[in-house]
């Protein structure tokens, strides 16, 4: 029906070198691999969408992780995705432009209890 992965930042990451706004260092430090899972994709086929099956995937992917937060990106054209994610307990941090010639995404983090 669909799939997420996602993977630990490791130490010296460079996943917020792209933040158009910086961070503090604090907020951007990367411990050994074990503070930030960073979703990269989350998927669901046409026939279950709308059933609940994107946010079951997802919260079955974050069960049980050791980080502390999770962090993902959003493409700006799509507001009801961002909209969806804050739904699941994610908050806005800025923009970021991961590479050069890449389009600029909303950075999204949520804390994992």
């Amino acid at each position: 029906m669909g799939y997420a992965y996602g993977s630990a930042l490791p130490e010296g990451s460079r996943w917020w070198a792209g933040m158009l706004s910086p961070l503090s260092r604090e907020d951007i430090d990367e411990t050994g691999g074990r503070r930030t899972l960073a979703l990269f994709e989350l998927m669901v086929r046409q026939p279950w969408r709308k059933t609940g099956s994107a946010h079951r995937i997802h919260e079955a992917l974050l069960a049980d992780r050791p980080e502390e937060r999770v962090t993902l990106l959003v493409e700006p054209s799509h507001p009801k995705v961002q909209a969806l994610y804050e739904r699941w307990g994610y908050k806005y941090i800025g923009d970021q432009q991961p590479f050069p010639d890449a389009p600029v995404h909303a950075t999204m983090l949520r804390p994992l209890s």
